[in-house]
């Protein structure tokens, strides 16, 4: 209820660059697709990023973003000029790390929706911060500490995957559970 996810969708992380890294690591990308990420992501899911991109062949765009902006389009149209018809995934955060700026997400979403892109959410310093409501953004990914401004335990933080997207992902360690029967359902 505090994200308004469908609760199926949601799982806990250790921290919001693992959930970066748990759909980085499970998706598969083709030669020549491009990931685009702004130039204000936190250096840890850029790096995962980079990782991904040089495993399957695809290319790194970055938007460049004005700091210090006047309008909430300088935000937005860096992004919707890096998107092309190769671009298929997204990823940017819900408030930067290194500015704090609070980036309209819900904007950017629905840009990439319409262009068939997919997007992951770094919303690391999102959850208590400012409202996060997974059901009317629509993100792809989100991903998303608790530890920071809600003040749970350290290693507390969640990663939800749109329905559509739910059975291409896996959890960063594979262990026995991924082929036991669920006894829950």
């Amino acid at each position: 209820q505090f994200v308004n996810a469908d609760p199926d969708g949601l799982v806990f992380v250790n921290n919001a660059t693992s959930g970066v890294n748990t759909v980085l690591r499970s998706l598969r990308f083709k030669k020549g697709e491009e990931l685009l990420v702004t130039d204000q992501a936190y250096n840890a899911c850029r790096n995962a990023l980079e990782f991904a991109a040089k495993t399957w062949g695809a290319k790194v765009v970055v938007a460049k973003m004005p700091f210090p902006f006047r309008k909430e389009c300088e935000l937005i149209d860096p992004l919707i000029e890096g998107m092309t018809a190769r671009t298929r995934l997204l990823m940017i955060d819900h408030v930067t790390s290194q500015t704090g700026v609070i980036l309209p997400i819900g904007k950017i979403i629905t840009q990439a929706r319409r262009r068939g892109i997919e997007v992951l959410i770094d919303g690391a310093h999102a959850p208590g911060m400012v409202p996060v409501n997974l059901k009317k953004l629509k993100p792809t990914y989100y991903t998303g500490n608790c530890h920071k401004w809600i003040c749970g335990p350290k290693t507390a933080a969640f990663l939800y995957v749109d329905r559509s997207r739910r059975d291409s992902i896996h959890p960063l360690t594979i262990s026995h559970g991924i082929t036991s029967p669920r006894q829950d359902r």
